[in-house]
């Protein structure tokens, strides 16, 4: 069928269930009492915004961007705690289940926002729906949660989001940390000290187009670091054998498996960029399976370029005397060449850290100047007139108020951030502290954000309407979620309190 058959804004004709919502919308022509010859606009689909100008090429290259860097580097370690054969099944599977459960979110998205399309187009015709948020789709999905006052879910997705920001932050603290302890001998303690104030000066950068030149300076960095491993291995006498030390599915008790499929879920399921993403594919809203298609060939790529780097990795380093080190670059040498692809690699997300964290600083930041009554009117009345949960917070103009309060938590925020970095390495070792911490924010952040949430969202944009077959396949990645997010999280607390 025709992807571009305007009428169907799914862009799904033979496969979409004729009860789902989107169907309906773009098939009904009488709504409201219009006219029932009147173009199929008046389903509500032409008051969604629809800005996005970047090409699908490009945005398929932001996602591998996104999903290929310093967690790359830990899957020759995950392999050595699920086995080979079972880390090759777990590629596949999380890089089927990334790509799938991000295409559910972004329809989510747009059948919640052409259903409000259809209502604003009886209530305000020269409105325009604005595209949502992952917050904003949550609270979309779930109106009626409240609490207080508050819409828990709401709560829960920002609560989320923060720790994920921060945790993120903090597993590149540790790689930046272990890689220069263990490339060039530096103390852990002076590291994390020196790096206070250079990352509370980036933190207080209120643009990043001074930041610009990091995105070149990235690929350049993980391009020169995941070639330069395999040819720094081989550079030393190394050859290509299998690895016969390292079984093909883990047997052993003590939560290898669990956590070394948590390392995966760390890479693939970047769902907090899912709909920035989407958002910003050209003609996504009027071709949205233009979305589907770059995110299966993002996620094919993504998934056999790992494939391919870890089995190199552990074919060369497995007879190393102190096996294969997480990250894998701990394997290699101190020649010069080598030396400089760690620098450049603790470069890059150096200069990442600042951007991971304003996605959580910035709910933080908004947060607090609300709750001390500067919230923006304009914004506050759009969200009183499509929420009605939040209440009348009065405009300040005080700019060194809202300066102080943004010092503050980028300051409190920063000292989070290293203040774990440091309990980390204190409690597990400069070594094993970047393992536990990327186990945890992929086991318990890329569950709920990658695989339990997408479904139950998709479900409620399509009010339970599925076949049986797909509802039962959506409950079964909701449970697989579940599963890891506990699994992962106890094996990973039992691990660092060493019990």
């Amino acid at each position: 069928k025709s992807m571009e058959y305007s009428h169907d804004p799914l862009g799904e004709e033979e496969h979409s269930d004729l009860t789902s919502p989107l169907r309906q919308f773009a098939e009904e022509k009488n709504l409201g009492g219009s006219d029932p010859d009147e173009e199929p606009d008046e389903t509500g689909h032409s008051k969604v915004e629809d800005k996005g100008d970047v090409a699908p090429f490009a945005v398929g290259l932001n996602l591998v961007k996104c999903a290929v860097g310093a967690g790359s580097f830990s899957f020759p370690y995950a392999f050595v705690q699920t086995g080979v054969v079972c880390g090759i099944l777990g590629i596949v599977f999380f890089a089927a289940m990334a790509a799938y459960t991000m295409t559910l979110l972004a329809d989510a998205e747009k059948t919640f926002c052409v259903k409000r399309g259809r209502n604003l187009l009886r209530a305000e015709p020269g409105g325009l729906v604005t595209r949502m948020t992952y917050p904003e789709l949550m609270r979309a999905a779930y109106p009626t949660s409240m609490l207080g006052g508050a819409n828990y879910m709401v709560g829960i997705m920002y609560g989320t989001i923060v720790m994920t920001s921060i945790g993120i932050c903090v597993a590149y603290v540790l790689f930046i940390t272990s890689t220069m302890n263990h490339g060039f001998g530096w103390d852990t303690d002076y590291l994390l000290m020196g790096l206070t104030l250079p990352l509370l000066g980036l933190a207080l950068l209120q643009s990043f187009k001074f930041l610009a030149f990091t995105s070149v300076l990235g690929d350049i960095a993980v391009v020169s670091g995941l070639v330069g491993t395999i040819w720094g291995g081989l550079a030393n006498g190394r050859g290509f054998t299998w690895p016969t030390n390292i079984p093909a599915f883990n047997q052993q008790s003590g939560g290898d498996v669990p956590t070394g499929l948590a390392t995966m879920c760390f890479m693939f399921l970047i769902h907090m960029m899912c709909l920035p993403m989407t958002q910003s594919l050209k003609g996504d809203m009027k071709h949205p399976r233009k979305f589907h298609s770059v995110v299966y060939v993002s996620f094919s790529f993504i998934g056999v370029l790992n494939m391919i780097f870890t089995l190199l990795c552990i074919c060369i380093f497995h007879s190393d005397s102190d096996g294969i080190s997480n990250p894998i670059i701990k394997n290699l040498d101190k020649g010069a060449p080598l030396q400089a692809i760690r620098i450049l690699l603790c470069l890059d997300l150096f200069f990442t850290v600042p951007m991971v964290l304003a996605v959580g600083r910035e709910i933080l930041e908004t947060s607090t100047l609300h709750m001390l009554g500067m919230g923006d009117s304009s914004a506050q009345e759009e969200n009183d007139r499509e929420y009605g949960d939040i209440q009348r917070l009065p405009p300040t103009v005080s700019k060194t108020t809202v300066w102080g309060v943004r010092f503050a938590v980028r300051a409190l925020m920063i000292g989070l951030i290293l203040a774990f970095s440091g309990l980390a390495i204190m409690n597990s070792g400069v070594n094993q502290a970047f393992s536990d911490v990327i186990a945890l924010i992929g086991g318990v952040s890329g569950s709920l954000l990658g695989l339990i949430l997408p479904p139950l969202l998709y479900l409620k944009a399509h009010n339970n309407w599925v076949s049986a077959g797909h509802l039962a396949f959506l409950i079964f990645i909701v449970i697989i979620g579940w599963g890891l997010l506990g699994s992962t999280t106890y094996f990973t607390i039992k691990s660092m309190a060493h019990f």
